[in-house]
């Protein structure tokens, strides 16, 4: 049993030392699409990450996204500002391994839709209820350096309910930065 517990540790050790702990965060601009595109216009869009580096080549990362779609006017409606927030699993494989790093990521988790809210004539009126739903988010970007830009894809399901269901969706452009501390 000791022999065991002092190999466990020795692993341990040997994999934090070569650790890489990545910190990240960034902005950027949302384009609605799917059905949430007839009530919505482009807004901002920031996420902030925490993960780790399995190899130079793979990062694994906790990832939490908010999106804010400025409201449009649909008709006799104007809707406010739609906001949903995911809270995600994020792989990411870099293509190369050092100076400009193109990847490809992919990301799955849950997206909490906010209420969704119009008005006409002054009288406000709740559109949809507040939704959780299964989404993922495949992206597209480079890493140079510590900069870190992307296009990425949310799909985050449906809200409504019968024949007043939309797709809520959207693109977005961001630029952060990543932090690499410890590894290579």
């Amino acid at each position: 049993m000791k022999k065991l517990l002092l190999f466990a540790v020795v692993a341990l050790l040997g994999l934090t030392t070569n650790a890489q702990v990545k910190l990240g965060f960034g902005v950027g601009y949302a384009i609605p699409s799917g059905d949430i595109a007839d009530i919505t216009d482009g807004g901002f869009s920031g996420h902030l990450e925490l993960g780790y580096g399995i190899t130079e080549d793979i990062d694994v990362s906790v990832f939490v996204h908010g999106d804010f779609l400025t409201g449009a006017d649909a008709g006799l409606l104007s809707y406010d500002t739609v906001a949903f927030g995911s809270y995600m699993v994020n792989g990411r494989y870099y293509f190369k391994k050092e100076g400009f790093r193109p990847y490809g990521s992919l990301a799955i988790g849950i997206t909490d839709i906010a209420q969704i809210e119009a008005a006409t004539n002054g009288t406000r009126v709740a559109a949809t209820a507040r939704t959780s739903n299964f989404s993922f988010r495949p992206a597209l970007g480079f890493k140079y350096g510590i900069l870190n830009v992307n296009a990425a894809y949310l799909n985050a399901g449906e809200i409504g309910e019968g024949d007043g269901k939309a797709t809520v969706s959207d693109f977005a452009f961001n630029v952060g930065l990543l932090f690499t501390f410890g590894g290579k």
